[in-house]
């Protein structure tokens, strides 16, 4: 009997990522508004907007290291995305929804990778920064991440332990002629 017990235990061990849920109408469309929401932002300079987007785990563990409150996060990260736009022009930005791929961390913990194309101009000279933006559902909301920054990726691993074992593609920059 034991031996039968195993072998189920294995064997829907096995066969668990095969009925991986998935993911409804309303979370697809959900995230399509997300992208929406913040695609606006960026371009409006509406950087509390795109502040907002960021996981509020994230933001608080970041807090916390740097012994600051959320809200001073915040307004720093504000303070630096509108210095980092003002030297250089977002040409173009986009996140390519149809294209994005919806899976679920071993725990079962549901997100999307979604394509983003970026192109920038600075003195003259454009560049265009290609990586996936990373979409997690928390508290039944929908955030964004970016997943090219080492830096963020651990983070969100200490965070949400859930995608220890998620293996990020790699983004590229080069210049544009």
């Amino acid at each position: 009997m034991r031996l039968v017990a195993f072998f189920l235990t294995v064997l829907m061990a096995l066969v668990h990522p095969v009925f991986a849920r998935e993911f409804s109408d309303a979370e697809r469309s959900a995230l399509k508004d997300q992208i929406f929401r913040f695609e606006a932002a960026l371009k409006s300079n509406d950087f509390d907007a795109v502040g907002k987007t960021v996981p509020p785990k994230i933001l608080a563990s970041i807090a916390s290291g740097a012994g600051v409150s959320v809200e001073t996060l915040r307004d720093a990260l504000k303070t630096q995305m509108q210095m980092t736009l003002a030297s250089v022009k977002l040409v173009e930005f986009a996140m390519d929804t149809d294209a994005a791929r919806f899976e679920q961390t071993t725990d079962g913990t549901p997100y999307a990778l979604i394509p983003t194309r970026t192109l920038l101009e600075t003195d003259g000279q454009k560049i265009e920064a290609k990586s996936d933006t990373l979409a997690l559902v928390d508290e039944g909301n929908w955030y964004l991440l970016r997943v090219t920054d080492q830096q963020q990726v651990a983070i969100l691993r200490k965070v949400y332990p859930a995608f220890a074992s998620v293996q990020f593609p790699e983004g590229s920059v080069e210049p544009v002629k």
